[in-house]
């Protein structure tokens, strides 16, 4: 129907309309004369199997095109957009044809409806006109703002396009490779050699293209000269220009030889690259502001040396340290003439010395501080995050006119305090050399990749220097060697290698978290590997293999140095005949372990026996864990365990290899003391018995006899005797009058003065009445108790009036009465 093309007449519709709805009925009817088996048929004749596919394809076509219709037109409320929803193949068609076709075509039917009856003029426009409303704004939570992109997933990788490729190399040394000096006061290679007397004459510097233009630079008048601030332009109103091609770099070049002072700032990124490079440059003038795109212009930008190395114009940066090396590491450029406001900051003692602290307080500008962390990889950037890289240069030469005045203002009130020395006055720029001086010391700052140290660790990005930084000195160097340390290390430089050989951050390639998690539990397979992972990282997904290889490498060389170091042990001496302090060795897996000499009624400690190969280390493992303290050399069941000479041939069998970890499990338990049998015949006690007994040091167990089999010992009882129970004697109370004393059945006897201070007779204790915890009932009361304590508790328990049922107190009277009513006459009516 090619009415698309052309468009329909009014006389042309009706003659349309009637073809369409006769191809519509034919359309069904034919569809409904499919057979049901036509999977069948399809797969018999190739010929209707083509057609088929061409016939689905034609019919999804175009409904797609009717779904892309009817959400251009908002007909779809699943799709947000044209093109959001689209059916794939027949599954998805089966799936979604209620949401994507049906709802779409009924609102589009709706829609022809009533366009068909404002044509006709059966739908009238009200009298009244009513405005529509007014969309709703999103709200935005308190506090909360749209996400910034800090890492970009599925961004290609920019370095993959540069003409000269960043070199990884462990061992490459960055030199500069200059083009053209410009503005050189000395020719290119020139050889600086230290003039100050407070400098070496023999040392050696690094090299710097600018080294001596930089340290004999001679600053314009009038950065010592104090004058008023020139205000910004509004930043919507200022002059935007991104640079991306080289002529757009010229004419940025031909603007800046104009200026006099300029503001720069960089954008860097460091986390999909090992060395980490330049994303955008931002430059101002007090009249326009530039965005330059290192990516295009990466080989180009050296030409900026022009302006960049011109001691008459000043070059504005706040916190140059890093921007210095970035600069030299991508670009070549260098700076002569530098200003830095942090330094500025520094000297004129503000509490902070951060940009955004700046430029709130001179320019009343507050920037988003999102955007720092951000990734500037983005192409092309969003307004938002345009707006935030012009604002670092855009103020930032307002700020350096106020920080400048306010240098040359102290100067001149130092020098008008009654503290200041009439004999040295101090000079109004002062201050300002002060902080030039800082700046150019931070010009000349060289870079120099720093070499990794395998060996060592040393170095910023060295293993053991992360030990220390995360307070784990035991994996550094100074720790013991250990298993944890060797794969520490090994994992560390297999990071390095990888993120080198990736040009990608070793944090990208592995966190330092999972370094030392790797470190503290070394997985034993590929399963238990990729477990440590919360979300593996994609490096390590690919090269997984290649991580668990190194890690059983490292596992294989820390038991190696922990056997070799066993075996310089001191051996046992000469002298030791006895058994005591010896070592008991075990040659087929050479663990030491020693045994500390001390009588013991247990076995003494001997060193496990262990496997000598495993399918994970190989051959020559030794214990992770210290083996129990007393344990067993052979069992009923296995008997004795057998140890083989030590041989580089030699091999156990499997089910040798199960009696030795069985064995190195089994401890030997203490015997039981074997209980007394007691007889008929009553236990005589002696004063002799009743002292606690001892064996060789050791007291003597009693065992423990039942109530019902115990027989007392019957003992007269002595009137005005000391009565002595175990090892404690008891004095009787004497009756109330001096001297006299009761005898028993009324008779009273004389005071014996002369018999108290004779020895006093021993009178043995029953052990047999004595109560014992382990007898049933009372838990140990006796009925020799004080009569009048036994008494006053009796009387406490009839008056608590609570039964007990076993161990167990009997609920209270509420609690075991019936409810009903109002039985207890709490109130009344």
């Amino acid at each position: 129907m090619g009415s698309s093309q052309t468009p329909l007449t009014k006389s042309e519709f009706d003659g349309y309309y009637a073809q369409l709805q006769a191809s519509a009925l034919k359309t069904t009817k034919h569809a409904a004369g499919l057979p049901v088996d036509l999977a069948f048929h399809r797969s018999l004749d190739s010929d209707l199997a083509k057609d088929l596919e061409a016939c689905s394809s034609k019919v999804m076509n175009i409904t797609n095109m009717l779904i892309d219709l009817a959400s251009t037109l908002g007909g779809s409320k699943s799709a947000k957009g044209k093109g959001k929803a689209r059916l794939q193949d027949e599954d998805d068609f089966l799936d979604r044809f209620g949401a994507l076709i049906v709802e779409p075509m009924d609102l589009l039917l709706e829609r022809a409806d009533i366009a068909l009856d404002k044509f006709s003029g059966r739908m009238k426009t009200p009298a009244i006109t009513i405005n529509p409303p007014e969309p709703k704004k999103k709200a935005v939570l308190y506090g909360r703002q749209e996400p910034v992109i800090q890492h970009a997933p599925h961004l290609p990788k920019p370095q993959l396009k540069f003409k000269r490729k960043p070199d990884n190399s462990n061992d490459v040394m960055w030199s500069a490779t200059l083009r053209h000096k410009f503005n050189a006061r000395v020719p290119l290679g020139y050889t600086f050699e230290p003039a100050s007397a407070g400098e070496d004459p023999g040392r050696v510097l690094p090299p710097h293209p600018y080294r001596f233009e930089i340290n004999n630079l001679s600053y314009p008048a009038h950065m010592f000269q104090s004058q008023t601030p020139i205000p910004y332009k509004p930043l919507e109103e200022t002059p935007f220009t991104w640079v991306s091609t080289q002529a757009q770099l010229s004419a940025l070049i031909d603007k800046l030889r104009k200026a006099r002072e300029i503001a720069i700032d960089l954008e860097y990124h460091s986390y999909r690259t090992y060395g980490g490079f330049v994303c955008l440059m931002q430059i101002s003038t007090r009249e326009e502001d530039w965005v330059v795109d290192p990516f295009e212009l990466r080989d180009e930008l050296e030409d900026l040396n022009e302006i960049f190395t011109n001691p008459n114009i000043v070059k504005v940066l706040h916190g140059a340290d890093s921007d210095v090396i970035w600069l030299q590491q991508d670009c070549n450029l260098y700076l002569v003439n530098m200003f830095d406001t942090f330094h500025a900051s520094k000297v004129l003692d503000f509490p902070r010395h951060g940009l955004a602290h700046l430029l709130e307080m001179y320019c009343d500008f507050s920037p988003d501080k999102r955007y720092q962390l951000a990734d500037w990889r983005i192409r092309p950037l969003p307004d938002v995050m345009l707006k935030y890289a012009r604002a670092d240069t855009h103020f930032l030469l307002y700020v350096y006119d106020n920080l400048r005045n306010a240098l040359l203002d102290r100067a001149v009130s130092r020098a008008a305090s009654p503290t200041s020395r009439a004999d040295s006055p101090t000079a109004q720029d002062v201050f300002v050399r002060e902080v030039l001086s800082r700046s150019a010391e931070t010009a000349l700052r060289v870079y120099s990749p720093e070499p990794y140290d395998a060996e060592g660790g040393s170095g910023l990005n060295g293993w053991d220097t992360l030990a220390r930084r995360w307070n784990k000195p035991a994996l550094g160097v100074d720790g013991e060697p250990s298993v944890q340390r060797e794969v520490f290390r090994a994992v560390h430089v297999w990071r390095d290698r990888v993120a080198r050989e990736e040009d990608e951050s070793t944090g990208y390639v592995l966190s330092n978290r999972f370094v030392f998690k790797l470190a503290e539990q070394a997985p034993a397979d590929m399963a238990a590997l990729l477990h440590a992972f919360s979300s593996t990282p994609p490096v390590v997904r690919r090269r997984a293999k290649e991580l668990l290889d190194v890690i059983r490498d490292a596992v294989k060389k820390g038991l190696s140095r922990a056997i070799g170091e066993s075996r310089h042990l001191p051996a046992a001496s000469s002298e030791d005949t006895d058994g005591s302090d010896k070592m008991d060795v075990d040659v087929s897996s050479a663990s030491i372990v020693p045994v500390p000499a001390s009588p013991s009624l247990w076995s003494p400690r001997k060193a496990l026996p262990t496997a000598p190969t495993s399918s994970l280390f190989g051959t020559a493992t030794v214990m992770s864990h210290p083996p129990p303290l007393y344990s067993t050399s052979h069992s009923s069941l296995f008997g004795s365990v057998f140890v083989s000479p030590v041989q580089k041939d030699s091999s156990f069998t499997r089910f040798q290899d199960i009696v030795r970890k069985i064995h190195s499990a089994l401890v030997i338990s203490p015997k039981a003391p074997t209980p007394v049998k007691t007889t008929d015949v009553p236990i005589e006690v002696t004063e002799a018995s009743t002292a606690a007994p001892t064996t060789g040091g050791a007291t003597i167990e009693i065992p423990f006899v039942p109530a019902p089999l115990r027989q007392g010992v019957k003992s007269e009882v002595i009137d005005d005797a000391i009565i002595v129970v175990g090892q404690r004697q008891k004095k009787r109370k004497r009756a109330k009058k001096a001297g006299i004393v009761d005898g028993g059945e009324g008779e009273k006897s004389p005071t014996l003065a002369g018999k108290a201070k004779a020895e006093p007779e021993v009178i043995p204790f029953d052990f047999a009445s004595a109560p014992n915890i382990l007898d049933d009932g009372t838990g140990g009361y006796s009925e020799q108790e004080d009569g009048r304590a036994g008494k006053r508790k009796r009387q406490k328990k009839s008056l608590s009036g609570v039964s007990e049922r076993g161990n167990f107190p009997a609920a209270p009277k509420d609690r075991r009465e019936v409810r009903s009513g109002n039985v207890a006459h709490t109130f009344r009516p």
